[in-house]
């Protein structure tokens, strides 16, 4: 696979070959595990707040090394270069480098489409009330999501006083696994209800929080995704009572109701 090089062009003029000066690719981290490709024109790049960068571009038709997904204000970025983003409507694809022709490749909002269906499913089937999604909530849950490093999850680093839900792995798994952006969302609503992989053990008050979390979500509320983590936030339930029974009950199962994979179209 080819890399090639970004287009720097002065500041002052509109961009365009004519006078480019060619410099490598600077990849933001050796680990990038992640190809795009430029659509056939120049693609200009952006900060990861949003601001256009007016002197660098990438050519036409090339591909570029990718070890961040970005989202901001409904908008997806690609991490090129350090603080250099590049919009995902300026690419034909991104997929991973050792398998060029994924079957699936993730669409964090159409996931979160899905997630937030299958939570109101849920609210539904046990009385609780229906939610909405917010685009700044989907912000602060991407954020929270490439906060978390490694296989550590790590909930004190949040900023804000809302509800939350920490998920290994992220993007690297599910593009692997080549499903469907309803199956990612499915997998990932499951995993939180089953409490399969909560760090604290059965019997233990806390072991049935992420279960909780589900059934008495506030709103909005929102899931984020980063290479290795996926974040769910929202705000704080109205009904205390009834969230803190799920999350303190130390018995086998509480008695909730589940929905099915199939509730949800």
């Amino acid at each position: 696979m080819k890399f090639n090089k970004l287009i720097t062009l002065a500041a002052s003029l509109t961009i365009a070959l004519t006078g480019a000066l060619f410099v490598s690719q600077q990849d933001a981290s050796a680990a990038a595990s992640k190809v795009t490709s430029t659509k056939n024109s120049i693609s200009k790049l952006y900060t990861e707040k949003g601001d256009l960068i007016t002197n660098r571009a990438l050519a036409p038709g090339t591909n570029w090394l990718v070890d961040r997904v970005f989202y901001h204000d409904g908008e997806t970025y690609y991490r090129v270069a350090t603080n250099e983003f590049l919009k995902s409507s300026s690419t034909t694809k991104i997929y991973d480098k050792s398998n060029p022709n994924p079957k699936y490749i993730p669409n964090i909002r159409r996931i979160n489409d899905y997630f937030i269906k299958y939570v109101n499913a849920l609210h539904a089937a046990n009385g609780t009330p229906q939610i909405a999604f917010s685009e700044d909530m989907f912000e602060y849950a991407n954020l929270r999501a490439y906060q978390q490093v490694g296989d550590t999850l790590d909930h004190s680093t949040g900023t804000r006083n809302v509800g939350e839900n920490l998920h290994l792995p992220g993007f690297d798994y599910y593009l692997a696994m080549g499903v469907s952006d309803k199956d990612t969302a499915w997998q990932i609503f499951q995993a939180w209800y089953d409490e399969y992989n909560n760090i604290t053990s059965k019997n233990q008050v806390g072991h049935f929080g992420h279960r909780a979390e589900l059934i008495y979500t506030g709103s909005p509320a929102a899931l984020g995704m980063s290479d290795n983590a996926v974040a769910f936030n929202s705000e704080w339930t109205n009904d205390y009572s009834g969230y803190m029974s799920v999350y303190n009950y130390i018995g086998t199962n509480p008695n909730t109701k589940f929905i099915s994979k199939d509730s949800v179209k």
